[in-house]
């Protein structure tokens, strides 16, 4: 999706709610928060992601990698886009793919520089957490019917997926392309793995 085409269909995309995050546990390598209100981010085609008051949130949605270059996820000045994609990837209501799109659509919303926002994207599109839905052809009804959940990240040259950014903040290149680039860096697209990996 070209940028053009992209900024128009955001359009009129709006977060609803403030963040207020409540710290909970006590284990100081994963800071654990509890969500106080409501926070829903509409997207430019009308659908809404809700992040209800009571929701509990760690930011592990985000990989290593990405803390390592952008900084932990709650700590930055796109906290309303970090909410909304953390409690998608734990509710897995939908696919990881329109999680991710979302995600790059919410910081634009939130005032993040868009070439900055590309770089966000490409760490996620590259080594993000993946998730299996629901469905009569899904890996639910062939391999995994006892799973609760199906989880995972993953594994990608490191190197590569980072000689990527500079690419990706200067050149313009759109999502698909970003998709393309960043997804030629993995070395092991799966297999399944039970609960997140990092």
């Amino acid at each position: 999706m070209t940028a053009a085409a992209l900024a128009e269909e955001s359009a009129g995309a709006a977060f609803e709610g403030r963040v207020v995050l409540e710290p909970v546990g006590d284990d100081p390598f994963v800071p654990t928060f509890r969500l106080g209100e409501r926070l829903v981010f509409r997207q430019g085609n009308g659908t809404e992601w809700i992040s209800p008051p009571g929701a509990i949130l760690d930011g592990r949605s985000v990989p290593s990698l990405f803390v390592k270059v952008i900084g932990h996820p709650f700590e930055g000045t796109f906290r309303k886009s970090a909410v909304s994609y953390d409690y998608a990837v734990k509710v897995k209501e939908r696919t990881w793919e329109a999680a991710q799109r979302m995600f790059f659509e919410a910081l634009r919303t939130e005032g993040v520089a868009e070439p900055e926002a590309r770089v966000m994207y490409l760490l996620l599109s590259g080594s993000g957490t993946r998730w299996a839905m629901r469905g009569p052809n899904s890996c639910f009804s062939r391999c995994h019917t006892d799973a609760k959940e199906l989880e995972w990240r993953p594994r990608v040259d490191d190197d590569k997926l980072l000689a990527l950014l500079e690419w990706a903040k200067t050149d313009n290149p759109d999502l698909d392309q970003i998709d393309l680039r960043a997804r030629a860096t993995i070395l092991e697209p799966g297999p399944h793995i039970f609960g997140v990996m990092d």
